[in-house]
């Protein structure tokens, strides 16, 4: 690990927050001079500070090991390198097994960090921070979603935006609830002419494709089937 380009890169990630070395130093309970240190290259970061680091600074922790804001496809790569690096630095001072149990726990949080959390938000188990509502749809928003005709179906489809202006359900998981709830006949047409899982976070985009392609049932089966495609348009925006 190169030092100096980490310490370069805290030292810009925290101006990028408008924090002073002090004001950073109180947030992680450390001196001011150790802040100073690392940002000079001349200490690193004890392991227990690396975490809370990362979320202060809002910055990922192969981030800060490459010394550089990453992209996505980028994550893989240096999440290699970080770990043969802390191998090199670490083989001069722990024995053998110890090399081995590091290997170990490194390659799995690793993993779990680079993989888990964009798994879990694209199967909608997780809701992306950045796409939480947060704010109210209006006309300047992106899209055209008639907030009305969802809301006059039910104050559970209350709709909102998020921080780039894109439509969401202000509660994903109440809405879903709902639709379930009221929307039963649908989600079942769906379900049996497709041959689908019942619906869940993991298949929702399914259903959300093939509500539209209903040619069974009853009228009001295939309405609400395709209530169901209109529904996830609107869901799957505070995941992808």
């Amino acid at each position: 690990m190169d030092q100096i380009k980490i310490g370069k890169f805290i030292s810009a990630s925290r101006k990028n927050k408008n924090l002073t070395q002090e004001q950073l130093a109180e947030k992680l309970g450390v001196s001011k001079n150790a802040v100073s240190k690392w940002e000079r290259g001349i200490n690193f970061l004890d392991v227990s500070i690396l975490e809370p680091l990362c979320k202060e600074l809002d910055i990922t922790l192969n981030e800060l090991f490459a010394g550089e804001p990453l992209k996505e496809k980028d994550i893989i790569k240096q999440s290699e390198i970080t770990i043969i690096d802390i191998l090199k630095n670490q083989i001069k001072k722990i024995n053998k097994y110890k090399i081995i149990f590091t290997i170990l726990i490194i390659s799995v949080l690793v993993l779990f960090i680079t993989l888990s959390k964009n798994i879990l938000i694209e199967k909608g188990i997780l809701i992306d921070e950045n796409l939480k509502y947060t704010q109210k749809y209006t006309q300047n928003s992106i899209g055209n979603v008639n907030v009305d005709y969802f809301e006059n179906i039910s104050i559970d489809f209350e709709i909102g935006a998020n921080k780039y202006g894109i439509a969401v359900f202000k509660n994903p998981k109440k809405a879903l609830k709902r639709l379930k709830k009221d929307y039963n006949k649908g989600i079942k047409l769906i379900q049996k002419e497709f041959s689908l899982l019942p619906l869940s976070n993991f298949n929702y985009k399914t259903y959300g494709t093939y509500g539209w392609q209903v040619t069974l049932g009853t009228e009001e089966e295939k309405k609400q089937a395709k209530f169901v495609s209109t529904f996830m348009d609107i869901y799957e925006n505070s995941f992808r």
